[in-house]
């Protein structure tokens, strides 16, 4: 049965068939997908330096923008609860004091 591979430099899946084995001469085996894989590892190109590439594509790019927006949403919600905290001490504040406002007038009836 045909195994379905992946190409070692870029990781896309290498059909049965297709392709380019190489096998060096200490035995360990490299498959390429495509000439542009093969060409780009003889240069000593690193695929992490290549956006085509799943290491070197936006992936880690696109968690890390995520990352940064959901904390600047955490943010914003914590300055929202801030807010609303400092209103709602400030309301508390005024009915206190309408509260002993009432208190003086009563007091002042008497």
């Amino acid at each position: 049965m045909p195994q379905n591979r992946s190409c070692d430099y870029c990781g896309d899946d290498v059909e049965p068939g297709t392709g380019t084995m190489f096998v060096r001469t200490n035995g360990s085996v490299i498959h390429y997908c495509s000439a542009k894989c093969e060409k780009n590892a003889d240069l000593g190109r690193e695929p992490r330096d290549l956006e085509w590439t799943e290491e070197g594509g936006d992936h880690g790019v696109e968690e890390a923008v995520e990352a940064t927006e959901s904390e600047d949403a955490e943010e914003s919600e914590t300055e929202e609860t801030v807010e609303e905290e400092a209103e709602a001490e400030s309301e508390t504040e005024e009915s206190e004091e309408a509260a002993d406002a009432e208190e003086t007038d009563e007091e002042d009836e008497e």
